[in-house]
């Protein structure tokens, strides 16, 4: 029984990239309270809005209780809103300043909704409106150029977003220096990234001392790693161009040089990327709360951004009372090497985390080399923690240095990212000539099985009704086999584990379109089904996703009533 159905394929490529403490935790109308829940012996017996006999905990926090709902609306509106969290600041010699859970945390469950202190362009940026942060568009005709502001001459997308908030006090700096913005549209020449777009941020920082005080103190508060950030190129070039800009250009000399370099490292370290509404922003927020949260390569949370830009965290496995909370500054596919080396270019520490710390990456070895000298035993670094420790086979001893294996390892990674993304013929054949060298959990071995991953189903000749048999199983079992990864590098609700199930689902049903026999067709469609509501929860809080899950479901139900209909 071959089931057919006609739909429109919408492509989806998702990018291995995964990327403070005044903090509004959820809006004012959900309010909850787990009534009959059994109190300790040490948790308060008295309604916190009028002291009398009260039992319905709060569910946020699990510090207060409640007579009433009422009363718990009453007490969220008085200031209960600012004071219910479920995590705590903490600090050690090791990490800094932390949080820490301060009860058991439910996997999905909201940890902390933050708006930003500042929000605006990456150091080198594609052309954006510095009102509403879209990307610029090409100029419509009769228009040859951007619209400009009236005042500094910066791209805008209208005359509106000159009166908008972000844009306001800039421009009344640059436009009093008589400073013009040179960005402009060149036609026929492609649009490039604007290293000019570096002082808006900086800026923006800046003018907080004198409109917002306390938000001024709070970005002072963040970690710079100014020393170390210092003798870098990209500090040499900061220090030679950006300063004579904002102190001469710009006139602003009561600011010291090392004061403005100590804002560009708080941005550095602590901002988030933020994107938004399918690409159409791409822009650095910084989140004093969301700074706090540690990095770990194996985090237990994720994050993502709201219509409002407000960055929001999850967390996407169950969290324990007193766990540190944690998100991930790196690609979970990488190896501890190459992600340990680039958080100390970028984020200025060196990761010490469990994971780093194994030298079996978890019993992966994605990090390792099989020996070329006894073909059996894999390269594992002496001591992981330390870069330049050397690499020795786990069989036969022969040692490496690690400056040998880091120049060969990067030589393959630069070959991997070389690759064409249109097809997946070169990503099999790189499989088939590292196949002595690099084993089957080796970081570039699954980075180039994620691409492929990606690419079956979803590119021109590739597309899900044109795989072959053999190509939809290769599929099918690319996925499960990255899905155990996932399981010890980025498990629970994770946007990994979550864009791998969603290609899984959607060859499980295409190969069930395709079987004769009924039982076999019922028993993929129903495996389809339980995938397709593992991805529901997971994406739930993601709206970009809510239609391709909609368009999943609309096709798995009508696969479902041809298989009924055909049974009968």
């Amino acid at each position: 029984m071959k089931i057919k159905i006609e739909t429109q394929k919408k492509f989806l490529f998702v990018s291995v990239n995964f990327q403070t403490l005044d903090v509004t935790q959820t809006s004012g109308e959900n309010f909850s309270v787990s009534a009959g829940q059994d109190l300790e012996m040490s948790s308060p017996t008295k309604c916190a809005y009028c002291q009398a006999h009260a039992t319905q905990l709060c569910a946020a926090c699990r510090n207060v209780v409640y007579c009433s709902r009422e009363h718990q609306k009453e007490h969220w509106k008085r200031g209960h809103k600012l004071e219910c969290k479920c995590y705590e600041l903490d600090t050690n010699e090791l990490l800094g300043r932390h949080l820490r859970a301060t009860r058991d945390i439910k996997m999905g469950e909201l940890i902390m909704r933050e708006a930003p202190l500042v929000l605006g362009p990456k150091v080198a940026s594609m052309p954006i409106c510095l009102g509403c942060h879209r990307n610029l568009l090409p100029p419509q005709r009769p228009a040859v150029n951007y619209y400009k502001c009236s005042a500094c001459s910066w791209p805008l997308c209208s005359a509106e977003c000159e009166k908008s908030s972000f844009h306001v006090g800039e421009c009344r700096l640059m436009a009093a220096s008589k400073f013009q913005s040179k960005i402009n549209y060149n036609p026929g020449q492609p649009v490039g990234k604007e290293s000019a777009y570096c002082v808006i941020m900086l800026l923006r920082c800046m003018q907080l001392k004198e409109s917002q005080p306390a938000a001024f103190a709070r970005l002072c508060e963040l970690e710079d790693h100014l020393k170390e950030r210092l003798d870098t190129p990209l500090y040499h070039v900061l220090r030679a161009n950006l300063i004579t800009f904002i102190k001469t250009v710009l006139g602003l000399r009561e600011w010291s040089e090392l004061d403005i370099l100590r804002i560009a490292a708080i941005l550095d370290t602590n901002a988030f990327e933020v994107r938004h509404s399918g690409g159409s922003k791409k822009v650095r927020g910084l989140f004093p709360g969301g700074a706090m949260f540690s990095h770990d390569c194996v985090p237990n949370m994720r994050h993502r951004f709201d219509d409002d830009m407000n960055i929001v965290f999850l967390a996407k496995r169950s969290i324990a009372k007193g766990e540190i909370l944690s998100i991930s500054y790196t690609q979970q596919l990488r190896s501890t090497i190459q992600r340990r080396l680039h958080l100390k270019q970028v984020k200025c520490f060196e990761c010490a985390c469990a994971r780093c710390a194994d030298p079996t990456e978890l019993g992966t070895y994605a990090g390792a080399h099989v020996c070329g000298k006894c073909k059996v035993g894999k390269f594992i670094s002496m001591d992981p923690l330390q870069n330049a420790a050397n690499w020795r086979c786990e069989v036969c001893n022969l040692i490496r240095s690690a400056k040998e294996f880091l120049i060969h390892d990067a030589k393959i990674e630069a070959e991997l990212e070389s690759l064409d993304k249109t097809a997946p013929l070169s990503f099999e054949d790189f499989l088939y000539r590292h196949r002595v060298e690099l084993h089957e959990t080796n970081t570039h071995i699954l980075q180039a099985k994620y691409a492929l991953t990606q690419i079956y189903g979803n590119v021109k000749g590739f597309a899900m009704e044109e795989l072959s048999d053999a190509s939809l199983k290769r599929k099918v079992e690319l996925c499960e086999e990255l899905l155990e990864i996932s399981n010890l590098f980025d498990s629970g609700w994770s946007i990994f584990r979550g864009n791998l199930l969603i290609a899984l689902e959607e060859a499980i049903v295409a190969q069930a379109m395709r079987l004769d026999e009924a039982s076999e067709c019922e028993a993929k469609l129903k495996q389809a089904a339980e995938l397709l509501e593992e991805i529901t929860n997971i994406m739930k809080h993601e709206p970009e996703m809510q239609q391709l899950l909609t368009e999943r479901k609309q096709i798995l139900d009508a696969a479902l009533a041809r298989f009924s209909n055909e049974v009968q």
